[in-house]
């Protein structure tokens, strides 16, 4: 790239679009259908058998003191259950929901990462088919959790008519009551995190292709810059990678806690605690010399 730009010193071309376009390795037709493989769809697919690897190479002979890729995969199932699962759905209903918000935090980190990691240098995320996929799973999974605990009625029917409400603005709330639970969710949950992805490569190909550009031409000191401050972005990518992931996985843990409750719903009831006083009188005091 660098022995092109100088030969046709045409000044600097900044990366388009086009970069989350790849050509594709091959096609194939099946009636009027074109099926193909791209740097893209291997990257995503790569990204899903990995997680699988993980996961299964983690707990192929559990041990009661874990040590390396048990230890490490134990720790991200703890972290997901106990602030995510158990914190948004609930301390009962929420390790049921652990195992598939594991899987998705996981994968979407691993897509994430793909974007700094040599040689694969491409968010698998910033392409929309992969985060709108991941969001019409979850809206699948909230609506049937939904149906499945209050029924088909009860549950679209609180949506239309949420307790409480007065009827003369249901007109006004039920359509954005609905349009919001059943279009703007898993279109927002999609295109958050495809903005960001996308929005984030694209601003570290400039840089690096910037410095690349710069390096060779005087005065170098903005070639060092580009180059400095493409460094810094990749490090600021990272933890964008890792937090992009976090908040997809908390919202499907919300949206799920949600059609759990329901509607007009108080929330699930807090856990007995026993007395502090009362347990410590429960306790045998030793007798006196």
């Amino acid at each position: 790239m660098l022995a092109g730009l100088l030969a046709s010193d045409e000044g600097f071309q900044a990366p388009g679009i086009e970069v989350f376009s790849p050509p594709h390795w091959f096609d194939i037709k099946v009636g009027s259908v074109t099926l193909y493989l791209n740097k893209a769809g291997f990257l995503t697919l790569l990204a899903g058998l990995f997680v699988l690897f993980m996961w299964l190479w983690a707990f192929r002979r559990p041990r009661l003191v874990p040590r390396g890729v048990q230890n490490l995969m134990e720790s991200i199932y703890d972290f997901v259950d106990s602030q995510i699962a158990r914190d948004v759905i609930g301390y009962k209903e929420g390790p049921r929901y652990t195992p598939y918000l594991c899987v998705l935090f996981t994968f979407v980190l691993v897509c994430n990462v793909l974007a700094i990691l040599p040689f694969a240098q491409f968010p698998a995320t910033a392409r929309i088919a992969v985060p709108l996929m991941l969001s019409v799973i979850t809206w699948v999974m909230f609506n049937y959790v939904g149906v499945k605990r209050h029924g088909f009625g009860k549950y679209f029917g609180e949506m239309a008519k949420p307790p409480g409400v007065p009827v003369w603005l249901l007109p006004l709330l039920t359509p954005i009551e609905l349009f919001s639970t059943l279009l703007v969710r898993p279109f927002t949950l999609a295109v958050r995190l495809f903005a960001n992805m996308f929005a984030g490569h694209m601003l570290l190909l400039i840089f690096a292709e910037g410095a690349a550009y710069l390096l060779p031409r005087p005065p170098y000191i903005w070639g060092v810059a580009s180059l400095a401050l493409s460094i810094v972005l990749t490090a600021f990518e990272l933890v964008i990678d890792v937090l992009q992931a976090y908040i997809i996985t908390i919202l499907t843990a919300a949206y799920i806690g949600g059609a759990i409750e329901g509607h007009g719903a108080e929330g699930e009831e807090a856990e007995p605690v026993e007395d502090t006083a009362s347990a410590a009188a429960a306790v045998p005091q030793p007798q006196a010399a």
